[in-house]
């Protein structure tokens, strides 16, 4: 499983280009994690990129039933929004005009390394969410080595 970290700037062009900068493109195994991207809209309404074979193998740890829950019709949408984009040449995907609409997105955008997936957040909103969280990151730190010395880490769909 790709991990992923970092926080870029980035444009998004007029053909609705984004570039997947090489620091995160570097951390993918093509092998084991392919070499598209599943974008899905994220709960906060800003754009996920995950490796497109992780993704997979992360939807296949969902149970599965030919009748219909109330569970799997609230995440209809997941499965109904999510779309394969594939770098081109230059490491570029193409952001459907579907997900640009649904999105909070502009054309300065930070892409967030956030563990197992990229988040496209507008450089604005990223750098007013890092200010906020900046204040509550010692805490978190601390929470986390914590849960490491008593084993609670959670561990990642391989």
């Amino acid at each position: 499983m790709a991990t992923f970290f970092g926080e870029f700037e980035q444009t998004i062009d007029a053909k609705k280009r984004l570039p997947i900068c090489a620091p995160l493109r570097e951390r993918i195994d093509l092998e084991k994690d392919g070499e598209n991207f599943v974008l899905l809209l994220g709960p906060d309404r800003h754009l996920w990129l995950y490796p497109e074979t992780y993704y997979l193998r992360l939807l296949e740890t969902m149970p599965a039933s030919p009748l219909p829950d109330r569970q799997s019709r609230r995440i209809d949408l997941l499965f109904a929004m999510a779309r394969v984009v594939k770098p081109d040449g230059q490491g570029r995907i193409v952001l459907p005009e579907s997900s640009m609409r649904r999105a909070v997105v502009s054309d300065e955008v930070i892409l967030a390394g956030v563990q197992d997936h990229i988040e496209i957040w507008p450089a604005e909103e990223w750098n007013r969410h890092a200010e906020q969280g900046l204040l509550g990151y010692g805490e978190a730190l601390y929470e986390a080595g914590e849960r490491l010395r008593m084993g609670g880490a959670a561990r990642p769909v391989e």
